[in-house]
């Protein structure tokens, strides 16, 4: 009688699950051009949107747990819109984190929409596309059983970046750079930054030594949901790059890692998620002094990287009342003529913007200069794991990679310049 009762308890559980398990992917009206939103026909489920009023087009690029693409036809149709047209493209990739999807009802959804807005809004010469690679990163709807999930997903989100995920990147960045006007800036969010640095991490570091260039225009990793000794290697590696790759004082970089020091999720939540795992890690067999001086394999494995102070080269700060306001840019060769090396010397908070202020400021870590830049943020840039409604983030953002194609575009020039060596 007690194993009847066990059996049925244990069905009844199964078909609550069952129950609560959202559906796989949603962007099953698979359309080459883009459904108009605000037009008769609606676009919930739409893989190309195009929101007229606000002047973007949206892309939806769905994946399994395996990485594989639900309907390549996704894939297809966003690589041929961004083929598409002759005006300089401004293009977003963003890969999504833990408890979201591609669904239209999708928090994230409707936030990465608003971004989209406002880069158009602030970029109004730009054709402006985003394209949102959606996977399963909820996967029970059930209030707190949903928390246990974080295991499963991080393994998920951790195949993504092999096969069609990583080659469907590339696609994109052959497509859009093949103009040097184009822009590509690439985002992954909390598990969806685990995602593309797995996808991305061994190419960008071989473009980095043999080109000096990452990929696209900018990469971000923000708030990412990854252990500090996945980057050993990578830190080691850019700090022995020989100049002028990693010497010019007021470069900016290819891929900056950015961590909110408010951030709880990849801060107390993502240690106590690997305090036990982290104990049956190993870690590179050597390590370098800094390293072997800060940290233990422990703290290695148990610490989200934007948290792992050693590594730190920059901290970006903002004063509470730009929270909501996207403040003007200074002009730093005009305003800042005295400061040119401010980015190699003095730990003055650097203005990037005028009042109120947003700030940046060099630490004293190894390898400040280089492609690779692991920034903290205060409260009030970040005040907690999500950034896509910051504004002050988001002028930054744009600051950086408007600085690094105006270099990448300088470093041609110079290379078409320059005569071939006898």
């Amino acid at each position: 009688m007690r194993c009847r009762k066990s059996g049925a308890s244990l069905a009844a559980l199964l078909l609550l699950l069952s129950a609560c398990a959202p559906q796989d992917y949603f962007r099953t009206d698979i359309r080459a051009e883009p459904c108009r939103i605000g037009g008769k026909a609606g676009c919930d489920s739409a893989n190309l949107q195009w929101h007229a009023d606000d002047g973007y087009a949206l892309g939806f690029v769905e994946f399994d747990d395996t990485g594989r693409f639900y309907d390549a036809r996704q894939a297809e149709y966003v690589l041929s819109w961004l083929k598409a047209g002759t005006e300089p493209h401004y293009v977003v990739i963003y890969a999504h984190g833990w408890h979201h999807n591609a669904s239209e009802t999708d928090f994230n959804v409707g936030r990465f929409k608003e971004s989209l807005k406002a880069i158009k809004h602030r970029h109004p010469g730009y054709r402006v596309t985003g394209i949102y690679l959606g996977w399963r990163g909820e996967t029970l709807d059930a209030p707190y059983l949903r928390m246990l999930t974080f295991w499963d997903r991080r393994a998920a989100s951790a195949k993504l970046g092999r096969g069609p995920f990583k080659d469907f990147l590339l696609q994109v960045e052959r497509a859009v750079k093949c103009h040097p006007d184009n822009r590509l800036l690439t985002i992954g969010h909390s598990l969806g930054a685990l995602a593309i640095f797995n996808a991305l991490q061994a190419d960008w570091l071989e473009r980095v030594r043999r080109q000096g260039k990452g990929f696209g225009d900018l990469l971000l990793l923000v708030n990412p949901a990854i252990e500090a000794s996945r980057f050993i290697a990578l830190h080691q590696a850019v700090g022995e790059l020989k100049a002028p790759v990693a010497a010019n004082p007021t470069a900016y970089p290819s891929l900056m890692v950015i961590g909110s020091e408010a951030d709880k999720m990849t801060g107390s939540v993502f240690t106590w998620s690997r305090a036990f795992p982290a104990l049956f890690e190993s870690v590179l067999d050597s390590f370098s002094p800094l390293e072997t001086r800060e940290a233990s394999a422990w703290e290695l494995s148990a610490t989200a990287i934007g948290h792992f102070q050693p590594f730190l080269t920059h901290r970006l700060e903002a004063g509470p009342e730009s929270a909501d306001a996207c403040p003007a840019l200074l002009d730093d060769r005009a305003e800042h003529a005295d400061r040119p090396t401010w980015l190699a010397g003095d730990d003055l908070p650097m203005p990037l913007f005028d009042s109120p202020g947003l700030y940046l400021r060099r630490l004293p870590a190894e390898s400040g200069n280089g492609p690779l830049w692991f920034v903290q943020t205060d409260k009030n840039v970040l005040p907690n794991h999500g950034f896509l409604n910051r504004k002050p983030f988001w002028c930054f953002v744009e600051y950086s990679l408007e600085k690094r194609a105006d270099q990448s575009d300088t470093a041609k020039l110079i290379a078409n310049e320059t005569p071939p060596r006898d």
